[in-house]
């Protein structure tokens, strides 16, 4: 915006009534663009919007001649506002006034760039290839452009033959390069050059500029439909701040703003736009923050729709969040029924998965580390068993890692397209903070899983153990097991294996140590399954296939017992496998 028509802007709102206290002043700067500075010390700032200027969901409703049960009444505004700016040359009336004129200044104050990554080039998006938002970038684009396609379909006001092209990029979107795409819809988007205002680039420009600048329409009016949305001018200049403390709230009408506080001299005016990740600060409004202590990565888990179903029914402690569930953007509110509660789960809401945003907040970890416990619990267990919990950490743990090391920071090469120096420092902002919060989660994991084995290691058989107080099963009973091998050397494969052949020894000898009597009762008190597990005949076939004294059904007992009552503890370098007592 430039210094011009940020006067224009100012002029035309104190025209039609906003008032701005005089020690505010709106200026320009390099940095951060417009700010808005206290010129001295004002206690309480507020500024106040008329709602002859508010751009809400009447305008659009009236231009369109939509009536009341209308569905996405927040679509039909992205096409007015795209009507507003892009067909400056034909009149747009509503109840006899010419909106579009109406709204010049602000319209021309508008950003004349855009930085959500929706838009980027593909050597700029390139530097998020490897982030959950780089990943979703499509799926975005594929649920606007489903969202323009049903509204320009839905009247015959559209020419559909004008936007031919775009209703043929909806339904080839899957297999256009990133370079078509930008070639073909992006990039009219980005220097706003659509063909004509009811193109798919228009209204994607208008998607934008409502995600970044749109304010929920209840701080105005309460009976307003769900989610409906209204952009405030002069106000949508206020830059974030998650730490500055605002209310917003109506008066006969009007939108009003007030900054709780002392502002001093040459301090910033800033809005709040609540504690948000940058990962939404990005995909919405194109800025990231250093540090931001709101920051998050998204994990997303798949499972059987049986699963949540009985998740739902028989563990309601279990935390099974929606995307609802997270701030988002104004227009991207809880769904409440009419009394305002939050509406019941039901099996329908995880169909896409269930996502979890862990934070540097280790109690971020818990809702998934609950999740992780219970997919690893058997029927017996319960959430509390600590072999489950450890079982769960190791499975939560791996998650983490895996995506870990797929979050990376691609190398700066020579590209066919010219990258933003700002879209850069955003894009690796954003990259380096993903990898910070998921090597402190792991961090979190592994110390807490070594916290867990201090206070639990009496509970607790490993090999080392074995090999320390039972030193008959490596001397005697192992090669006795195993002397009819024709002196062929038998290789043990893991832990895991030697404890399955531990298991079958001691109760054939009854020959357990003292302190690992209670290995013995619990293997006494296991249900014997009728199924022979394909890992009961591999194990059987490798160990014992030239012998006739262990059977199948032995083997596959010692196996179940163990995977039921142990957890395999991987490291870098080895893999454990670790008995737990009940």
């Amino acid at each position: 915006m430039s210094s011009e028509a940020l006067e224009a802007l100012l002029q035309w709102g104190t025209s039609s009534g906003v008032i701005i206290p005089e020690e505010l002043k709106f200026v320009y700067t390099d940095v951060k663009g417009i700010i808005c500075l206290c010129e001295k010390d004002v206690d309480n700032p507020s500024i106040k919007i008329p709602p002859e200027i508010v751009i809400s969901r009447s305008l659009p409703m009236k231009f369109f001649r939509l009536d009341r049960s209308t569905e996405n009444i927040n679509g039909w505004l992205k096409l007015f506002l795209a009507k507003l700016k892009f067909d400056r040359d034909n009149d747009t009336i509503v109840d006899d006034v010419h909106v579009n004129k109406k709204f010049k200044p602000y319209l021309d104050a508008l950003p004349s760039r855009l930085n959500s990554p929706l838009i980027w080039n593909p050597s700029e998006l390139k530097r998020l290839s490897s982030t959950n938002l780089g990943n979703s970038i499509r799926e975005k684009l594929a649920n606007i452009i489903k969202e323009w396609l049903d509204l320009v379909t839905s009247s015959n006001i559209f020419d559909l033959k004008k936007v031919g092209d775009d209703v043929k990029i909806f339904h080839i979107l899957d297999e256009l390069t990133d370079e078509a795409l930008y070639e073909q819809i992006l990039k009219r988007t980005e220097l706003q050059t659509p063909v004509i205002w009811y193109s798919f680039s228009a209204f994607l420009w208008s998607h934008l500029i409502l995600t970044s600048r749109a304010f929920p329409e209840y701080v105005l009016n309460k009976n307003c439909p769900e989610n409906s949305i209204v952009l405030l001018p002069i106000i949508d200049l206020l830059n974030h701040d998650y730490r500055s403390k605002v209310k917003w709230y109506p008066e006969d009408g009007w939108f009003c703003y007030e900054k709780i506080g002392t502002v001093t001299h040459s301090q910033e005016l800033s809005n709040n736009y609540g504690g948000k990740g940058n990962e939404e600060l990005l995909s919405g409004y194109g800025f990231v923050l250093e540090d931001n202590i709101f920051d998050s990565v998204a994990l997303k888990t798949k499972l059987p729709l049986d699963v949540i179903s009985s998740i739902l029914k028989m563990e309601p402690a279990l935390k099974l969040p929606l995307l609802s569930d997270y701030t988002t953007f104004a227009f991207e509110n809880k769904v409440f029924n009419q009394k305002g509660k939050e509406h019941a789960r039901n099996v329908a809401d995880y169909v896409d998965g269930v996502t979890y945003f862990i934070t540097n907040n280790e109690q971020s970890l818990e809702p998934l580390l609950d999740l992780f416990t219970y997919l690893s619990k058997t029927e017996e267990e319960s959430l509390h068993d600590i072999r489950a919990r450890f079982e769960g950490i190791q499975m939560l743990r791996n998650a983490l890692q895996s995506k870990l090391k797929g979050v990376i920071q691609p190398p700066v090469t020579d590209e066919p397209y010219l990258i933003d120096p700002y879209r850069r420092y955003c894009a690796d902002i954003y990259t380096k903070s993903q990898r910070q919060i998921l090597k402190g989660a792991v961090t979190s994991l592994k110390k807490l899983e070594k916290t867990m084995l201090s206070e639990n290691k009496h509970r607790l058989v490993t090999m080392n153990k074995i090999l320390k107080s039972d030193s008959a099963f490596i001397d005697t009973e192992l090669p006795s097991l195993f002397n009819n091998e024709d002196d062929e050397e038998v290789v043990f494969e893991s832990t895991y294996d030697l404890l399955v052949l531990w298991i079958l020894l001691k109760v054939r000898t009854n020959s357990f140590p003292t302190k690992y009597n209670w290995v013995g009762q619990q293997y006494v008190n296991f249900k014997k399954t009728p199924y022979i597990s394909d890992d009961s005949r591999a194990f059987h076939t490798q160990y014992f296939e030239k012998q006739d004294d262990v059977d199948l059904e032995q083997v596959n007992h010692a196996i179940q017992f163990v995977v039921a009552n142990s957890f395999t503890r991987v490291s870098t370098t080895s893999a454990e496998t670790i008995i737990v007592r009940k």
